[in-house]
Parts: structure tokens; C-alpha cells; sequence
């Protein structure tokens, strides 16, 4: 068998999605060709996720910054995040031959892959549908301008209307002027008022009146048309204002990364649910895969190399075990020893202690009888 796993020779694109299903190589050489096969899909499907997942958030970067090397450098390193991740969640995967333990275990990997899922897809949705985007943003700004204009000609209605009171007021005072000089016409011609033809005191004095009415007309249409001046200027004013202000407004419509994707919001949601549910698909399929695969002979071998490794740790640890069991038995009984030997030794020591103490004593006993008789003797030849 070593030899034959000695001569199998990958070649280095099986090699290369053998690396992303995060496989054994040594383990693959022992199986069947069919194994290499299923875990070169896996990987295939892995590094495609990466890729897809690298395009999608330089693209989502790009939208943000507009600076192409950044943009492709920080897209390079999200899609190797996400490739490590799946790579990763395939790796912890164990086949066995009960699905339900598999379903446990797949579970929360399952909820991550959805996870990221979704947020590869909204770079994806924004590129396609960048033209819907474009036009909901074009009409956005197009209200804001229309509401802008309409702000701009209400103010230019009330200019206007102000000026079309005032040549109202002046058009009246040239009606009642107008009126004045006919009354002074006719009168002087013999056609009305009197009759009485020519420069009598009736025509001088409607000619007195003709006359004032035309000094007030001339004096208001004079002030009238000066208000009616600086009312036009103001409205030239505002024209350049409104201008101003639709420049800058257009110059001001963001077209960042969050208005868009607000935009994207509101598009159908059906065509995005499509995208969404496709990149889902693609970023569970490898998980997908080994747990619809069957219990195969990789999976048995890595098992088997997995148990024996297990025994090996655990008959070493019982091997250490054992060693510390002896070790603290032999210290236990050294410690017997030396506590047996000590009483020993007090004993010993307790037995001198206690004759010297009877020795001390029979002497003080000694000492008190002496001093007694001593006593008997004073007292004696004192009563003598």
C-alpha cells in the first residue's frame, strides 16, 4: 500500500482545490479515485465562494472610496476572509454514519453561511442593478430640484404679483388723468360742461384739475416705476439665487455606498430574493455537499487515524498516571519510614527524659530529708 501511495502524483490544479477542501493527502492517496474527485469539487466550490466573494466586495469598496488599488487590495483580502471561513467550516465538518448528529453539528455552520451570503450578495445587487439605482437616484434629485423650483417660483409669483399691483395703481392714476384732460378738452371746445366755447373760468378750472391729476400721475408712475425697478432687480436676483442653489444642489447628491443601498430598497424585492437565494445556494453547497455524500473511505481512514491517535493519547496519559500514582506511593512510604524512625527516636529520648527526672527527683527528696532531720536536732537540744 506504500508503494502505491508513494506513486499516485496529484496534478497541481487537483492539488490546488484538494489545499481549499482542507483535505489529507497522505489520507486521499489511500482511497479510491472517486473520493479525489468528491473533495476536489468541495474545494472547487470553496474557492469560487472566495472569488465571488472578493469580487463583490471590491466592487461594494470601489462604490465607497472610487480608488481602483485600494479597492482591488481590500477586495483580494475580503475575498481571502471568506475563502479562509469556508474553508474553515468545511474542515470541522466529520461525516458519520448517523445524519442526525451530522444535522447538529451543521447547523450553526448552515447560519453562518447564510450570513455570509447575504452580505456578499448586496455588492453583487448594487452592480446589477446599477441602472435601476441610477434612475431612482436621478429622480430623487430631480424632486429635489423640482421642489426647488417650485420654492423659486413662489417667491418669483409674489414679486410679480407686487409689480402688477403697482402698474394696476398706475394705470389707475392715468385713467383718472386721462378722464381730466377730456372734461378739460370738451369743455374748452363747447362739446360738454357748458357748451360755451373757448377759455372761460369752467375750462380754466378743469384745465387746473387736468393739470393736478397729471403731477400726481407723473409723481406716482415715478415712484411706481422705481419700486417696480427694484422689484424686477430682485427678481433677476433670485433667478441668479435659484441657479446658484440647483448647481450646488446637484453638486451636493450623494452617490455613496448607503444611498445606494437605501435605493436598492426600494426595487422589488422579488429580483434581489432570486440573487440572495442563489448566493445562499452557492455558499452552502460545500457544506451541503459532504453532508449529502455518503460515509466514504476517507472518512473511515481519518476516523481510524483520529481513534488510534485518541488511544495513543489516552494510554499516555494513563502511562503518566500510572508513573504518578508510583512516584506518590514511593514518597509516601519514604515519608512512613521517616515518620516511624522519628518516633522512634522521641521514644528513646522520652525514656532518658524520664529517668533523669526520677533521678532529680530522688535527690531533691534527699535534700528535703536531710534539712529535716537537721531540724529535729535544733529543735531537740533547744528543748534540752
Amino acid at each position: 500500500m506504500d508503494t502505491n501511495k508513494d506513486d499516485i502524483k496529484f496534478s497541481f490544479l487537483m492539488q490546488f482545490f484538494l489545499f481549499c477542501s482542507a483535505s489529507d493527502l497522505d489520507i486521499l492517496k489511500q482511497c479510491p479515485n472517486a473520493e479525489h474527485q468528491k473533495y476536489a469539487g468541495v474545494g472547487a466550490t470553496v474557492f469560487f465562494t472566495g472569488l465571488l466573494a472578493c469580487a463583490s466586495g471590491g466592487y461594494a469598496l470601489y462604490t465607497a472610496f472610487k480608488i481602483v488599488w485600494l479597492s482591488v487590495l481590500l477586495g483580494i483580502f475580503w475575498g481571502l476572509l471568506v475563502f479562509n471561513l469556508d474553508r474553515f467550516l468545511v474542515s470541522t465538518m466529520k461525516k458519520s454514519r448517523g445524519k442526525i448528529k451530522e444535522l447538529v453539528q451543521i447547523t450553526p455552520r448552515l447560519l453562518l453561511a447564510v450570513l455570509l451570503a447575504v452580505v456578499i450578495s448586496t455588492p453583487l445587487e448594487l452592480k446589477i442593478f446599477e441602472e435601476e439605482i441610477n434612475e431612482s437616484l436621478y429622480y430623487a434629485g430631480a424632486q429635489k430640484v423640482e421642489k426647488l423650483e417650485a420654492l423659486y417660483n413662489q417667491r418669483v409669483d409674489l414679486k410679480q404679483e407686487r409689480i402688477d399691483q403697482i402698474k394696476a395703481n398706475t394705470e389707475e392714476k392715468l385713467v383718472v388723468r386721462d378722464e381730466f384732460y377730456r372734461q378739460y378738452v370738451c369743455e374748452c371746445d363747447g362739446t360738454c360742461g357748458t357748451g360755451q366755447k373757448g377759455r372761460g373760468s369752467e375750462c380754466e378750472r378743469k384745465e387746473q384739475k387736468y393739470l393736478a391729476s397729471n403731477v400726481e400721475y407723473q409723481e406716482v408712475k415715478k415712484e411706481n416705476d422705481a419700486e417696480i425697478a427694484v422689484l424686477k432687480g430682485e427678481k433677476e436676483k433670485l433667478a441668479d439665487q435659484f441657479f446658484t442653489e440647483k448647481e450646488e444642489l446637484q453638486a451636493s447628491f450623494a452617490d455613496g455606498l448607503l444611498v445606494r443601498i437605501n435605493a436598492l430598497k426600494s426595487l422589488p424585492y422579488g429580483p434581489q430574493l432570486v440573487i440572495i437565494l442563489l448566493l445562499i445556494s452557492i455558499e452552502i453547497a460545500p457544506i451541503l455537499v459532504k453532508l449529502l455524500s455518503p460515509y466514504g473511505p476517507y472518512d473511515h481512514l481519518l476516523k481510524t487515524l483520529e481513534y488510534n491517535f485518541e488511544i495513543d493519547e489516552i494510554t499516555a496519559i494513563n502511562m503518566r498516571n500510572q508513573q504518578l500514582n508510583n512516584k506518590l506511593t514511593l514518597m509516601a512510604s519514604l515519608e512512613q519510614s521517616k515518620i516511624e524512625q522519628e518516633l522512634q527516636n522521641n521514644e528513646g529520648a522520652m525514656k532518658l527524659i524520664g529517668e533523669a527526672h526520677l533521678e532529680l527527683v530522688k535527690e531533691q527528696l534527699k535534700i528535703w530529708i536531710d534539712q529535716e532531720k537537721v531540724k529535729i536536732r535544733e529543735e531537740s537540744e533547744n528543748r534540752s
